[in-house]
């Protein structure tokens, strides 16, 4: 097929196709996500396993190592990093580029459970897809208001318990950051006196405590044809339910914890405070998803705030303070960036008027611009990229590159028109004597950044955008060179003709040659 011919055949069909392109690429770029620069990060996995009261080599030894023997060969594993503190263990999991991330999270919870041999009192493990390490894209400030005289750090329970998981939910957020604040536990005093009167020790008391505060499966019992499960349910539901732990017994004697002290609900020990303009607050930091859309995300994110605040803390005398996003700053930087890129354009119009002396010339081969640029955006869409800072850098690098084609197939066409030659003839023949030329020129172009769409490192990750845009926009300004430009041109030649207009639009004798567009 002649590409060439019909196109110059069927102005309205390339017309159609330019619509076309035009209406996709607007439709890719509002579906494209806006962050400020590309993902480079690793898919990380963050495993974290609580422990109250361990100290951080009894982590190391009792859950860290026991975990390690099993996510050891966890498939396309590249890293496993580990940290132990007091209270909690953490394991960070590296795997290689495109790992699919679902595959992966679930992958790893099979083999978590496939530890057993957890000391008493290890909460269940965490698993976080966006890595304990990267940077929140929101701030949060969660403060008591003037009329509420109770301290702030009391509320982390109820934040935890009743607002965490709303916020969580939200399309895009990855995990939260939350620090500051005490949460709610069980408080048991011993007297010492009494204590040691009766001969026992702390050691004694916790054990007795941690055993009678745990529920432990009996096994199943069949009855006819049916077979139950047995549980002894014994966690205690208030503070005075522990109270009534027996402590010792001997058969003569027994101690109960009633006895020897007391309990009631308290908080946390404080071990470290936030404060914001000196005044005490839980800070929130929102993480956000690898490739969600950080300015969609801060909208989101926002509204859910607005309506916590109105329906939920306003009562509490509470706050939700909104202290910082990313947004303003990734919006700005786009902006500058989109200006950048409109001002190449209009740049590379001005010069192609000085040099083509002619509007219409200059018009003709300006349509290479928008027409490539926008639809650069249906492939950064379709590949799952996003707008950022790089991509539209590379848009504005191929500004300058997009009319080369044109103004190649531009001009041979103009040469064939001095020739005498009808309008379809100087269209046809002129784009079809050059179109190999441009393809040869668009391939070397093409086969500079084709390689860096493959790469997987983060260098690769880093300049893909840029690549992909290049690249596209030039093919698109290659496909416009041998088809838009020559079906434009014929149309414009071919209504000049029927009028018999010069270039300046001046009536001339039929004998004369049409002027061609590009001479002013």
């Amino acid at each position: 097929m002649d590409i060439i011919r019909y196109a110059i055949n069927k102005p309205i069909s390339v017309a159609v196709g330019v619509i076309f392109v035009l209406l996709f690429g607007m439709i890719g770029l509002t579906r494209l996500p806006v962050q400020l620069t590309p993902d480079v990060e690793e898919p990380e996995i963050t495993v974290s396993t609580v422990w109250p009261g361990a100290a951080p080599t009894e982590v190391e030894q009792d859950i860290i190592e026991l975990q390690e023997d099993k996510l050891k060969g966890l498939q396309y594993l590249k890293e496993m990093e580990s940290s132990s503190y007091s209270d909690y263990g953490q394991i960070n999991l590296t795997f290689e580029i495109g790992t699919d991330l679902n595959t992966a999270l679930l992958r790893v919870s099979n083999k978590l459970d496939e530890v057993s041999d957890y000391p008493d009192n290890v909460e269940k493990p965490s698993i976080e897809a966006s890595g304990a390490q990267s940077e929140p894209v929101i701030w949060i400030m969660f403060k008591t208001l003037p009329e509420n005289k109770n301290h702030i750090n009391i509320y982390r329970t109820f934040f935890e318990d009743e607002l965490k998981q709303k916020i969580e939910r939200i399309p895009g957020v990855g995990s939260l950051f939350i620090g500051g604040g005490t949460e709610k536990q069980l408080k048991i005093e011993i007297d010492p006196e009494k204590l040691s009167k009766y001969h026992l020790t702390i050691g004694q008391v916790i054990e007795r405590i941690r055993g009678a505060n745990m529920t432990v499966s009996a096994g199943k019992m069949g009855i006819g044809k049916k077979h139950y499960r047995i549980r002894t349910i014994s966690r205690f539901q208030k503070p005075e339910d522990a109270l009534e732990t027996v402590i010792y017994d001997d058969g003569l004697k027994r101690i109960k914890l009633k006895d020897i002290g007391i309990s009631y609900i308290g908080y946390e020990k404080v071990d470290f405070s936030v404060q914001q303009n000196g005044d005490d607050v839980i800070s929130i930091g929102v993480r956000k998803e690898q490739g969600a859309n950080v300015v969609e995300l801060t909208k989101r994110v926002k509204e859910a705030v607005n309506q916590i605040n109105e329906k939920q803390l306003s009562e509490k005398g509470l706050f939700l303070d909104w202290v910082y996003d990313d947004a303003p700053y990734i919006l700005n930087s786009i902006d500058i960036v989109k200006k950048n890129v409109l001002i190449g354009a209009c740049l590379a119009v001005i010069i192609l008027y000085i040099f083509l002396r002619g509007v219409s010339a200059t018009l003709a081969t300006a349509v290479a611009i928008p027409i490539s640029a926008i639809g650069t955006f249906v492939f950064l869409w379709l590949m799952g990229r996003n707008l950022n800072v790089v991509s539209l850098a590379g848009i504005a690098f191929a500004v300058g590159m997009l009319v080369d084609n044109a103004i190649v197939s531009l001009e041979n066409i103009d040469r064939h028109r001095m020739m005498g030659k009808k309008a379809f003839e100087a269209s046809y023949d002129g784009a079809k004597e050059v179109w190999g030329a441009i393809l040869a020129s668009t391939a070397t172009t093409v086969a500079v950044f084709v390689p860096i769409i493959f790469m997987q490192e983060e260098a690769g990750q880093l300049f893909k955008d840029i690549a992909i845009a290049i690249t596209f926009s030039i093919i698109l300004s290659l496909i416009v060179s041998i088809t838009v430009i020559p079906s434009l041109l014929n149309s414009l030649y071919s209504w000049r003709e029927k009028r018999g207009l010069s270039r300046v639009g001046k009536k001339v004798e039929k004998k004369d040659p049409l002027a061609l567009l590009g001479k002013g």
